[in-house]
């Protein structure tokens, strides 16, 4: 259990750079007095460690040390290896830095070079353009370093933010920040037109877990989103596209009638949303609650009509 503490408190120190003799505990879970135990005996191992205490100190390795990375199950190198680069990698500049850390995994454990990547991450969504995020770089090295930034959003005045992960979702990209006197909350990275990387440290919440967080998150949001259920009767033909065009939440269908034609029920955010996107199925889905979709599905046929009928 040691070596293991031993070799995390290595890899938090390259990772991270200075950090306090508490923040290590606590990522240790160990005290303090632990800690500087382990800074000795890793400094007699020969491993280049600075322990500096008092108002303003810390611990950090020797400015350019790196750890070898040795001793690798064939098993262990396989699982660091079993993923290609994603492009969300390339966004945030680490591709070459990761190509580069899978040729030393292959050469340290022993594989040959031309063993390649079994799975491949290409998250994006079919048919969705991708956003441009002119700040990513700089979010991604205030989330690594563990530092504050002052961002601006659209047209809104600019704030200070502890920015606390970044999550890719579908190819989107989400800022996870700590605003003072606020729970932790979301911004879309896109939105962010300035960025700037502060020397003030980012005072992480005790238990933070960004995956926990995004899960309770994601699941709260979809929840508070409004939603407005239409009964509808569908054909055959419609219902066999309802999951590529509404997701794979479509829930089930009732029995068919004589003509195959089921009743389903699906959920949109308003009104306008349910009509336009009915509209397009034509005579093959017919709407039977709430009336007002009715109507306006009936006056959007009509608008139709009026700009391409003779």
């Amino acid at each position: 259990m040691r070596a293991d503490r031993l070799l995390s408190l290595i890899l938090l120190l390259q990772a991270r750079g200075r950090m306090p003799a508490s923040a290590l505990a606590a990522e240790l879970e160990v005290s303090v007095r632990t800690v500087y135990r382990d800074l000795a005996a890793l400094s007699v191992a020969g491993v280049p460690v600075l322990a500096e205490s008092g108002p303003g100190g810390g611990c950090e390795l020797l400015e350019g040390y790196r750890f070898p990375l040795r001793g690798l199950r064939p098993d262990e190198a396989e699982a660091l290896l079993i993923l290609g680069v994603p492009h969300a990698l390339g966004d945030l500049g680490l591709d070459e830095a990761l190509t580069q850390a899978h040729r030393q995994i292959r050469t340290t454990a022993g594989m040959a070079s031309e063993d390649a990547a079994l799975v491949h991450l290409d998250m994006p969504r079919w048919f969705g353009s991708q956003e441009e995020v002119p700040q990513l770089r700089t979010m991604a090295q205030a989330v690594r370093q563990r530092r504050q930034l002052a961002v601006a959003r659209d047209d809104k005045p600019a704030r200070i933010v502890g920015p606390l992960g970044l999550v890719n979702k579908a190819g989107t990209w989400y800022l996870v920040v700590l605003i003072p006197g606020r729970p932790v909350t979301v911004f879309r990275a896109a939105r962010i037109r300035a960025a700037r990387l502060l020397s003030t440290p980012v005072e992480r919440p005790d238990g933070f877990n960004l995956g926990g967080f995004w899960a309770q998150w994601s699941a709260e949001f979809e929840a508070s989103r409004p939603r407005l259920a239409v009964t509808v009767r569908a054909a055959p033909q419609a219902l066999a596209v309802f999951p590529e065009i509404f997701g794979s939440g479509v829930p089930e269908a009732g029995a068919p009638d004589e003509q195959g034609w089921r009743v389903v029920t699906l959920t949109f955010e308003h009104e306008l949303a349910a009509v336009h996107r009915l509209a397009g199925f034509g005579g093959l889905v017919q709407v039977m609650d709430p009336p007002l979709v009715r109507e306006h599905l009936l006056a959007t046929a009509h608008e139709i009509l009026r700009c391409y009928g003779s």
